[in-house]
């Protein structure tokens, strides 16, 4: 049975990412890109972004037979910055961009 208190901080560390999303987005926004639309690009791009890298960095470490290394301090802490920080700078850089415009159709 899973313990329910890694689960809670599991929980409460997801919603203070989320949180703290919210005026980090803001400031980095295109001008001309809504602020939900921005959020949402950046939230969506995260997560996801964020799911495959340490799904895929799990398996690779598990595959080498490093996964008792995780245990220790140390490389938990580079294998979060190797899942995070490129997670971070994707979602970055696209809620930087400009809203896509459909050109108007000829008429």
């Amino acid at each position: 049975m899973p313990d329910i208190m890694s689960n809670l901080i599991a929980v409460a560390a997801g919603l203070i990412v989320l949180v703290t999303a919210i005026p980090y987005v803001a400031r980095i926004r295109h001008p001309q890109q809504k602020p939900l639309a921005a959020y949402l690009i950046f939230v969506s791009v995260f997560i996801m972004a964020t799911m495959l890298l340490f799904n895929l960095l799990a398996w690779l470490a598990i595959s080498l037979e490093l996964g008792n290394a995780l245990g220790k301090p140390g490389p938990s802490l580079v294998f979060l910055a190797l899942v995070l920080l490129p997670a971070i700078a994707l979602a970055t850089w696209l809620a930087r961009k400009p809203p896509w415009r459909n050109p108007d159709p000829p008429a």
